[in-house]
């Protein structure tokens, strides 16, 4: 089942090769490559090349902060300046909350995501210029709005993160990853953040890709200054299915313990009313179940990890393409790691009470965009910016509905006295987005 689809989005899409690992419990239940990691000499793609691993790192990253902050090296809610030393963050907006770790963790900083450099955290690595230390990287970075205003996903916020790493524990960064989080898993991969010479031989080049019918192009060979963010961690499918299996399984994998299961749900619990906990975007199904995912990508390269927490299982896939036409395929692998039929059955809609519909009528704004929802007999209808054509919501639960043939789920949510005051949107993207009630 999973060969066909990815042979056929091979085809379709151009990409030149996709590495993929399955993992159930504590076993790597399947793993396989497809395709060429050089398309020039036709070279084949095996589960042990190495691909960049780009923001599917992160969550490593995040890991190992948790390691040290279970051994009580640091709290969570504390100031991160306390522990920068000579580099500390700048609060040009003399914020009265401090930005802390969770803050970071969480993309909810307010820390400026570009600190006047632009793009050129990414350099050629045939340029000859080195990028910055993490040191000149925390110290060009400070504040630009209170945190927990916004959420920014933030690459530069990851780099302070790895910086750190390093101040608290007194190990570098690649070190401390490779001893304390990846090599109790089962991590092969000697030194993914700086590699040798004999893994260069092993790694898949990157490539642009412009559809079917078109060769793809080599794409930059790049190296990151805030590389705990991920842009230059190389590792097979494999390794960072084991890191997964340790998500999904509360911490532990074929025995080995990274964190306390207690830590784990501290990761896996999102934040001030987003979808991203500490490294790892979060989402409830209509059936309960948790799912956690990461993407990334590079240029000339693309990633994913997602897990189901509740039914022990997660798909972690990585190709030499900056496009990624590759998520039925972890949707699809999900399904059929649960041991349910793919594709799924179509969704089922549930009646509700029409005193609970009219809960939810009223008008909510998001940014520029308003939503009118409206109730005709039984039925629950979305209309955006006053666009003739209605949507009809259909029900799952008495809280969650969607919109017939669309992936995405809509969600009404009520403030402690139970007064509904937002609608929640999750795309199949996983980007979600809150719509505040009009008053």
């Amino acid at each position: 089942m999973l060969t066909g689809l990815i042979e056929k989005r091979l085809r379709e899409s151009g990409v030149p090769s996709i590495s993929i690992a399955l993992v159930r419990g504590d076993a790597i239940v399947w793993k396989a490559a497809f395709g060429y990691s050089n398309v020039r000499t036709r070279t084949l793609a095996t589960p042990d090349t190495l691909y960049n691993a780009a923001s599917t790192f992160k969550p490593v990253t995040a890991t190992a902060l948790m390691q040290l902050a279970e051994q009580g090296k640091f709290k969570l809610d504390d100031p991160v300046n306390r522990y920068l030393g000579e580099h500390p963050i700048r609060d040009r907006i003399q914020s009265e909350k401090p930005v802390n770790f969770i803050h970071i963790l969480s993309h909810w900083s307010g820390l400026t995501s570009w600190p006047g450099r632009g793009e050129a955290t990414m350099k050629p690595v045939w340029g000859r210029e080195l990028p910055n230390t993490l040191e000149q990287v925390a110290s060009e970075l400070y504040s630009i709005r209170a945190p927990e205003t916004t959420f920014e996903y933030n690459n530069y916020g990851y780099g302070l993160a790895g910086l750190l790493l390093e101040r608290i524990s007194g190990i570098k960064y690649e070190q401390y990853v490779c001893d304390h989080v990846l090599k109790p898993l089962g991590v092969k991969t000697p030194h993914p953040v700086f590699p040798t010479p004999d893994m260069v031989e092993m790694m898949a080049l990157p490539y642009d890709v412009a559809g079917k019918g078109t060769p793809p192009r080599p794409a930059p060979q790049v190296l990151t200054d805030v590389y705990p963010a991920g842009g230059t961690a190389y590792l097979t499918a494999e390794d960072m299915a084991r890191f997964l299996g340790a998500h999904v399984s509360g911490g532990v994998f074929q025995g080995q313990r990274i964190l306390q299961a207690n830590s784990v749900k501290q990761m896996q619990e999102p934040r001030f009313g987003g979808n991203y906990g500490l490294g790892l975007r979060v989402r409830k199904t209509a059936q309960g179940s948790t799912l956690i995912r990461h993407t990334g990508r590079m240029p000339g390269m693309s990633s994913m990890m997602m897990g189901d927490v509740d039914a022990h299982v997660g798909v972690y896939y990585v190709t030499n393409a900056t496009d990624d036409p590759f998520s039925e395929v972890a949707d699809a692998a999900i399904v059929l790691l649960r041991g349910e039929p793919y594709p799924p059955a179509e969704r089922q809609a549930i009646q509700v009470d029409s005193t609970v519909l009219d809960r939810y009528v009223g008008t909510y704004e998001m940014g520029n965009d308003v939503f009118a929802i409206t109730r005709e007999g039984t039925a629950l209808f979305l209309q955006k910016n006053k666009n003739p054509k209605k949507g009809e919501l259909l029900a799952e639960t008495p809280t969650m509905f969607f919109l017939r043939g669309d992936p995405s789920t809509v969600s009404f949510e009520a403030d402690p006295v139970g007064v509904v005051d937002r609608m929640v949107v999750t795309p199949s993207d996983w980007l979600i987005s809150v719509a505040k009630r009009r008053k």
